[in-house]
């Protein structure tokens, strides 16, 4: 039986909810609503399950913190039977200019503790991965990690960012969606072209992407 989960990383807390560290979990949201489907509340997760084209779909939300997100992961992937290359991971990224869209079927965590967390948990760099940017370039030229970000990636947005926050969201739900689909190698030529503008400037697209 063909099957695939999908996680969102990111935070629990309200204090958290409207942050740029918690669009894997907006995102999640996102691809639910698409699916037709709803989150409820599994132990320290929100899970929904459905069948999309011909797939067993699960979405996952860990409720812990970002650096202990693989725990539940682990947990969910073997209660299904599936292997790492089988899970798509979405997450934020400072080391991609703000709306830029990465999808990847391998690699390292790239400093981020939540991904860092599923694959130590996994033992394998197998997972496939969708990165999200959120770099402003403006304030922050060069790429640069997590380690002195804490509280910019976690401080609650303004209207506007958090715009353009629901914005990238929806691109990321799109993506994964389409690597349901359409497989990784396929979404990958498709979303790993675009980037995000802000709501207030013009795009190409209609959900404002070029």
């Amino acid at each position: 039986m063909d099957a695939r989960l999908v996680v969102g990383l990111g935070n629990p807390g309200p204090q958290y909810e409207a942050t740029w560290h918690n669009l894997g979990f907006r995102t999640v949201r996102r691809l639910a609503s698409r699916l037709e489907v709803s989150l409820h509340e599994a132990g320290d997760t929100l899970v929904a399950r459905t069948r999309y084209a011909g797939i067993d779909v699960t979405l996952l939300q860990p409720r812990v913190y970002m650096n202990r997100s693989g725990i539940p992961v682990r947990e969910c992937a073997s209660r299904i039977g599936l292997d790492p290359d089988e899970i798509l991971v979405i997450c934020d990224d400072h080391d991609l200019p703000r709306g830029k869209l990465r999808l990847r079927e391998r690699g390292g965590d790239g400093g981020h503790r939540g991904l860092r967390s599923v694959l130590s948990e996994l033992v394998s760099e197998d997972v496939v991965r969708l990165r999200v940017g959120i770099r402003d370039e403006r304030s922050d030229p060069a790429a640069g990690g997590y380690d002195d970000l804490a509280g910019r990636v976690l401080e609650p947005l303004a209207e506007r960012e958090l715009a353009y926050l629901d914005r990238m969201a929806e691109a990321a739900a799109d993506a994964a969606r389409d690597w349901l689909v359409l497989g990784a190698n396929r979404a990958m030529n498709i979303h790993n072209r675009r980037r995000v503008l802000p709501p207030d400037e013009p795009g190409r697209g209609p959900d404002g992407s070029r």
